[in-house]
């Protein structure tokens, strides 16, 4: 050896451990998001399938006599 101390890059414990909690951190965040989006979109198609927002359909309150006549069918 020459007599030269030797370099060794050591990385501080800190910065690996903030370097490792990025992505978990980043993850988390997305995941919430994402359930937000999904837990509006399920509201949003709710609001689609409102009976205050659907046409109203107009029923006869009675059946027409060519339907209740099996003679009327013949013809």
């Amino acid at each position: 050896m020459s007599g030269l101390p030797s370099r060794i890059a050591v990385v501080s414990p800190s910065v690996l451990v903030s370097l490792a909690a990025t992505p978990w951190l980043a993850a988390i965040v997305s995941a919430r998001m994402a359930g937000e989006f999904i837990e509006q979109l399920g509201l949003a198609s709710e609001e689609v399938f409102r009976g205050d927002r659907l046409p109203v359909l107009h029923f006869p309150d009675r059946l027409s006599d060519s339907f209740t006549d099996p003679a009327a069918l013949d013809d």
